[in-house]
């Protein structure tokens, strides 16, 4: 678990420093200069844009257009201090606590990813609505500025992989949100899943855009995994469900049952959602998928 007071120090004397080396932060800070990528990784996945500049004169560094107060505070923190401020009276903490409230506006101005009059998309979540938007930020910074990004990319092994990477595009598809571009650790044009990317760092090197189809990239099955087609039963308890995780096409009413077909790719977290309805669906086919749900059951009575 990273140290809170350490994380904010380094970044302090990032933001204060112009350019800070690994070494430097080592030694003020008495830790490893391996310790100190993990905290400016760290750092860079709570969204501060931090470069990372190679050379003889190189270190890290934070853009001159980050807003400190968007990544470190919530908005009940923000409300604290601000109370806080105005309760001290003087002229320097009131004219502090009016910066912290139009801050605090601007925070939440800038909450969705499009707002326009008919249409809306927000980068987040209803349980953690700041979950994608400081990635997001970097992002389309990096696409602006055709600038390469450090990122730490965890894949659905759990294998971690440090990569250099150009960002090309933001892409949402089936609720989720991906990047596409070149990846220069596999040399290749890649999709990566927001989700799954821990941390960004950008760099000061520049790219050109190659020749791409990103549309090739969007057929077929993200991570490639088997599918199968799935059949199942269930009561109308679920109904509202099902259609919202396969869609009113797939269910068609069966006397006073209702069932679903859908193609699903065959993982955990297909099975763990199957298990979630519990009793109120029945496996019609395939029988691999029947028979693995039994199993997982037998399993967890096993651990009971």
């Amino acid at each position: 678990m990273r140290n809170t007071s350490l994380t904010f120090s380094i970044l302090l004397t990032i933001l204060t420093g112009g350019k800070v080396t690994k070494r430097y932060l080592a030694e003020k800070f008495e830790i490893s200069e391996r310790t100190v990528i993990r905290y400016v990784e760290s750092i860079a996945a709570a969204g501060v844009p931090i470069y990372s500049v190679r050379g003889k004169n190189g270190g890290y560094s934070v853009s001159n257009e980050y807003q400190f107060d968007t990544t470190f505070f919530t908005d009940f923190e923000m409300a604290h201090m601000k109370k806080l401020l105005a309760g001290e009276g003087d002229e320097v903490s009131l004219a502090i606590a009016d910066k912290l409230g139009y801050m605090s506006k601007r925070k939440r101005d800038a909450q969705f990813l499009i707002e326009t009059d008919d249409l809306i998309i927000d980068a987040g979540t209803w349980q953690n609505p700041s979950l994608y938007r400081s990635k997001m930020e970097t992002l389309q910074r990096a696409i602006d500025k055709r600038t390469s990004l450090n990122m730490m990319y965890v894949d659905r092994y759990e294998s971690h992989t440090h990569r250099l990477f150009d960002p090309y595009c933001r892409i949402l598809k089936d609720g989720l949100w991906y990047v596409y571009g070149w990846c220069h650790y596999r040399e290749d044009f890649r999709l990566f899943k927001l989700a799954r990317i821990k941390s960004l760092i950008e760099t000061d090197e520049t790219f050109e855009r190659k020749p791409c189809d990103v549309y090739s990239k969007l057929d077929g099955n993200f991570d490639d995994l088997e599918t199968a087609n799935v059949e199942f039963e269930f009561s109308s308890t679920i109904l509202g469900e099902i259609e919202e995780w396969l869609g009113f096409d797939a269910v068609t009413e069966r006397g006073y049952k209702y069932v679903a077909v859908a193609e699903l790719p065959i993982n955990r977290a297909t099975m763990a959602k199957l298990l979630g309805f519990g009793s109120a669906i029945r496996i019609i086919s395939p029988a691999s998928v029947k028979n693995e749900i039994a199993d997982e059951c037998r399993r967890i009575i096993a651990k009971m």
